[in-house]
C-alpha cells in the first residue's frame, strides 16, 4: 500500500467509508512512500486517520505549506490538506473509468433513489460490499438483455449460496425455490428486490425457506421433520 487512493480502497475492505477517512500530513513519513505506516508490509487500514507524506507526488504545491519552519496556522493547513487528499483519491480513483463503469454508477444512484418503487435502497444497503458490484453488473445485463432466469438464477447464487432452483419442464414460468436459509425481514426483503428486478411478471413462484420439500427417490430430502410437503 503506496498511494492514498490505495489505502481509500483498503478502507472499504475494512468498512470504513472514505467519507469518514481523515488525512494528515505526516511527521516521520518515508521519503518513498505516499501513505506512512508503523510497519511497511501493512495491507489493512484499521482506523480513521491516514498519515500521508504531502512531498511524495506534491512536493511543489505542498514544500512551502508543510515547511518544517513554519509554525502558523497548523489547524487551516491540515484542514487544507485534508480537503485536497479526499479530492485526488477521487480524481485517482476515476482515472481511466469506462462507459460501463459509468453507467453502473448510474444504476447505483437509481436503485438508491429507488426510482422502481421496489425498497431497493434498503437492500442495497444491506448488501456486502464485495458482493455489490456484482449485483450492478447483472442489473446492468439486465438493461442490455432483458429479464431472464439465468440471471436471477446467478443473482440468487451470490446472495443464497445454498439455494436451489428447480424449474417445471411441463408448465413454462413456474419455479420451486429454496432458499437454505432462515426466513426474516432481510431475507424477505432481499429476496422480493431479486424477484422484482430480474424475474418476468408472469413467473410464478413457490419459496421454501430453511427445509426442503421431499423428493420421493432422493433421500435426503425426504426426512421427517427436516422436509415440508407440497
Amino acid at each position: 500500500m503506496n498511494l492514498a487512493w490505495e489505502a481509500a480502497l483498503r478502507a472499504d475492505k475494512s468498512g470504513i467509508d472514505r467519507e469518514e477517512l481523515r488525512y494528515v500530513p505526516t511527521q516521520n513519513g518515508s521519503p518513498y512512500t505516499e501513505v506512512a505506516l508503523e510497519y511497511l508490509n501493512e495491507n489493512q487500514i484499521e482506523q480513521s486517520v491516514v498519515e500521508i507524506n504531502p512531498l511524495y507526488r506534491f512536493a511543489k504545491i505542498f514544500s512551502k505549506i508543510f515547511d518544517i519552519n513554519l509554525k502558523e496556522y497548523q489547524k487551516s493547513r491540515d484542514v487544507f490538506f485534508d480537503i485536497y487528499i479526499h479530492y485526488i483519491v477521487q480524481l485517482d480513483l476515476r482515472q481511466g473509468l469506462s462507459r460501463k463503469e459509468y453507467q453502473l454508477r448510474y444504476i447505483l444512484k437509481e436503485l438508491l433513489e429507488d426510482v422502481c418503487q421496489i425498497n431497493s435502497e434498503t437492500v442495497i444497503r444491506q448488501i456486502e460490499k464485495e458482493k455489490l458490484p456484482l449485483i450492478l453488473r447483472m442489473v446492468w445485463k439486465l438493461y442490455r438483455c432483458g429479464s431472464s432466469i439465468a440471471l436471477f438464477r446467478e443473482a440468487m447464487r451470490l446472495l443464497y449460496p445454498y439455494s436451489i432452483i428447480y424449474e417445471n419442464k411441463e408448465e413454462a414460468n413456474y419455479l420451486l425455490i429454496y432458499i437454505g436459509e432462515k426466513e426474516g425481514r432481510k431475507n424477505r426483503e432481499r429476496f422480493a428486490f431479486l424477484q422484482a428486478v430480474f424475474l418476468p411478471i408472469n413467473v410464478q413462484v413457490y419459496l421454501f425457506w430453511e427445509r426442503h420439500f421431499g423428493i420421493i427417490g432422493i433421500d435426503e430430502t425426504m426426512v421427517l421433520d427436516e422436509m415440508v410437503l407440497f
